[in-house]
């Protein structure tokens, strides 16, 4: 058996850890993510209710539509779940919380009929890259 996945937010107060196996990684590009997080997508991944343990502090909750759920941080704003009713046993969980991000991989695109025109994460290769600030 693999040891359990971990992650939290940017500040460490809230933390959790995962018993099941993610499934579901997408990279979802709806408006409503991106206004969330500030980004312009996010990746999630889904996992079992009943296979998350929350360490420390549990995520604050904001109910961005009438059947949506997200989880973040009070103290840094860290954004972490999103619960959709329609599916009440499955929370998705962002990738970049984990501690080990790079254990996924993405399947696919989510609400690509939102995207910004200048966000297409295979075409990111063809920039220049910095390993530090670019300035």
């Amino acid at each position: 058996m693999t040891a359990p996945l971990t992650g939290g937010c940017l500040c460490g107060a809230v933390r959790y850890r995962l018993r099941g196996q993610p499934f579901h990684v997408t990279h979802c590009h709806c408006l409503s993510c991106r206004k969330a997080s500030g980004a312009p997508f996010v990746t999630w991944f889904s996992v079992r209710l009943i296979e998350l343990d929350w360490l420390g502090e549990k995520p604050a909750a904001y109910h961005s539509s009438t059947a949506v759920e997200r989880g973040f941080c009070l103290r840094c704003g860290s954004t972490l779940t999103y619960h959709h009713e329609s599916d009440p046993d499955d929370i998705d969980i962002t990738a970049a919380s984990l501690d080990q991000p790079e254990i996924l991989t993405p399947e696919h695109h989510t609400w690509w009929q939102e995207h910004i025109d200048w966000a297409h994460p295979d075409e990111q290769a063809a920039l220049p890259t910095y390993a530090r600030n670019h300035g």
